[in-house]
Parts: structure tokens; sequence; C-alpha cells
């Protein structure tokens, strides 16, 4: 049986997601646009699950947009906004964010739009003060990641809503990676948007959401019918819409005792590969990171081998974002940190979840040192490739 270590990319079908699925093909219900009984009823259910999935955040139900994912929901809070603020031309962000959100901001600088890029610093950290001072006037956006996919740094960003606010720019906040695994506030953080995606959680892919404080500062990107308060038309995904909300309440209910353990399992992962491989780095903080991830690199050893040697052993991690896996250049996060070229190639991401036993974090422990030493010895890394 694999053992699945790449939460970050999409976690395992929660069973309350499941059933919550099985629930809904039984009952064979009709659109929810329709005004006859099944169309209700089925209206009835979109509600219950967009108020499932808004306490999560601490949003008002009526707040939630359901995208098709994270990707579409960055899309629509990026585009959507700049659309809204039509005479703004400069959005902040930084180098480290989701493919995501750097697409649509490579498209829009390509459009003639000033893109800022801030920096982080070696832990993945990015400075309030940084962005706070690239704020001005012309700002329509300001679009930050609260916790990195690769990495896990968790990011400090309750400090710009004020700003923003009295700046007439909008803060969104891709919050995919950070729901369910730390607590997350739209009030607290006081974000306009804020990014969410149902596979990160336990919901199946293809569903996400989008909070938008107010709508009237975001155009929709996709036209049609009224659906979602306007924001996105299309008949929704009415399945995967309850499977999120499934998700949620599940991933709510359960979030601090997952957490703690899935922490302490890391943690126990990361000091014996630490006392098995000599050199081993964590790329991260060790205090500010989501609990659930580890990106290490391994020395004298190519990443993509190591990859392929451990799926060859049942064990499933990656290398960085789900979006990029396809990619020849080596992590972009890791290499805004500051690490080299080589130490970018020589780094995989760990990221536990909800299923996850100490059994297989025992297993793992014992299997990738064993790997990396055969792969180590087999392809030897020269130093001044390093």
């Amino acid at each position: 049986m694999p053992i699945y270590l790449d939460h970050n990319a999409g976690a395992p079908l929660r069973a309350e997601a499941a059933a919550a699925i099985s629930r809904l093909l039984q009952d064979a219900a009709g659109n929810p646009s329709s005004v006859h009984r099944a169309g209700q009823r089925s209206r009835r259910m979109l509600e219950a699950a967009r108020a499932q999935v808004a306490t999560i955040v601490g949003a008002e139900p009526r707040r939630i947009v359901f995208t098709s994912g994270g990707t579409e929901s960055n899309n629509l809070a990026i585009f959507g906004a700049i659309t809204a603020a039509s005479r703004r031309r400069k959005i902040i962000s930084s180098e480290i964010e989701h493919s995501s959100i750097l697409a649509p901001l490579a498209e829009l600088e390509r459009r003639g739009f000033d893109v800022v890029r801030v920096a982080p610093d070696s832990d993945g950290r990015i400075d309030p003060a940084r962005v706070l001072a690239a704020l001005d006037s012309e700002t329509a956006l300001v679009t930050l990641g609260l916790a990195n996919s690769e990495v896990g740094t968790i990011q400090d960003l309750a400090p710009l809503a004020s700003a923003c606010s009295e700046k007439g720019a909008l803060l969104h906040i891709d919050a995919a990676q950070a729901v369910a695994r730390i607590p997350v506030d739209v009030a607290m953080l006081g974000c306009d948007l804020m990014t969410l995606s149902g596979h990160k959680l336990g919901a199946p892919a293809g569903i996400g959401a989008l909070y938008v404080r107010d709508s009237a500062r975001v155009a929709p990107i996709v036209f049609g019918g009224p659906h979602e308060s306007g924001m996105r038309a299309g008949t929704p995904n009415l399945l995967g819409a309850v499977a999120f909300g499934a998700a949620a309440e599940a991933a709510m209910n359960s979030m601090r005792e997952e957490s703690d353990r899935i922490g302490s399992l890391a943690a126990s992962l990361l000091t014996r590969l630490r006392d098995a491989i000599s050199g081993l780095r964590l790329n991260g903080p060790t205090v500010g990171r989501l609990p659930n991830t580890l990106n290490l690199t391994f020395p004298g050893v190519l990443g993509e081998s190591m990859l392929i040697a451990l799926d060859l052993e049942g064990v499933e991690v990656s290398m960085g974002s789900a979006c990029a896996a396809g990619a020849v250049e080596p992590s972009h996060v890791l290499r805004a940190m500051g690490r080299s070229v080589a130490d970018a190639r020589s780094s995989l991401r760990i990221s536990l979840g909800w299923n996850n036993t100490a059994d297989e974090i025992d297993a793992v422990a014992t299997i990738i040192p064993a790997v990396w030493r055969r792969v180590a010895d087999a392809e030897p890394l020269a130093e001044d490739a390093r």
C-alpha cells in the first residue's frame, strides 16, 4: 500500500465528503436554478454547503462564491479586481506565489500593468514593511499567499489590511494551503478576497471558492447567467460543492487535534531523517511553518532521482507545487529564498495530512535514508555541480 505524503498537492477524499457525494447521487437532485421541487431541493443543498465552507474562514455564507478550484479563484480575484478598478494600474505580490497568481500577473504585466514582486527572506517570509513601502494611490490590488505551498512558511498579512483600505487597494489572500491546517479568519485578516480550494482539505478536485467582501469592487470574468450572485456564471458544481462543504466541516471539527497530531509526526520524521542523513537541510523556518510541511534538501543527489526511487518503494512525495510538476526549472520559491540551482534541484517536499499514521511515518523514516544512500552511491553528484 503506497504511503501518500503529498497532501499539499491534494488530499485524499475524506469519508465525510464521499458520504455526501453518495447521498447526493442517490437523491438525483435537479438544477439549483430550477423552480420545481427537485431544483429547490438542490438549492437548499447548495446553500447548506456554502454555509459549511463559509464557517471554516469565519465568513458570511453570502460572501462565498463557488468556483472550479483555487486557480479560478485566484484568476477571478486578480482579473476581477483589476477590471473593477479600471484606472489603477499597479499590483503588489511576491516572488514566491503559486503559479495561478504568477501567471495572471505576468499576463497583466504584458498588457502594461505595473507589477511589484516583493522578495522573501531566506526562510520564505515576506516582510509586511516592504509591501507597505510599495503601496500607493495607484495600487489596485495586493495579492499574497497566507502559507507557501512548497516550504510551508506562514506569512504575517494582518498588518496590510488597514493600509490597503486607506489607499483604496483590495487585499487578496490565497489561503488554499492554510485553511484547515491553521486557524483562518477573514475578519481578523481584514482581507477583501480570499481563495479556498476543496481538494487541499479532502474534497474532490474541481471545486473551490472565493470569499468576496464587496462584490461591487470585483467584476466577473465568466459571463452568462446570474449564478453565484452574478459573480460566476454557469450551473454550479453541486456535487463538488456538497463534498467541499462536508470536507470543510470535518476539517474544521478536527483541526486542532489533527494539526497537533500531524505536526508531531512531521517533527518526529524530521528529527529521524536528520539523524540518518548528514547534511540534510530544512528549507523554511522552524517556527511559523505549516505543521504538515517539510521541504528538504538531500545532499549529493538529484531530487528527481530521489522522487522516482521513493515512488518505486511506495512513498509518494513531490519536488514542489503540483502545478509545476512538469517544469524543468528548479523551484522558483527556493531560488527566491537564495538557494542555489543545485540545492533547489536536490530538494523534495514532504507534506502530511489527515490520513497519515504513525506506522507510516515509522516506515518512511527508514525508507528515505536507505533510498538516499542508494541513489547517492549510484549517481553521486560532483562537488562542483553543487
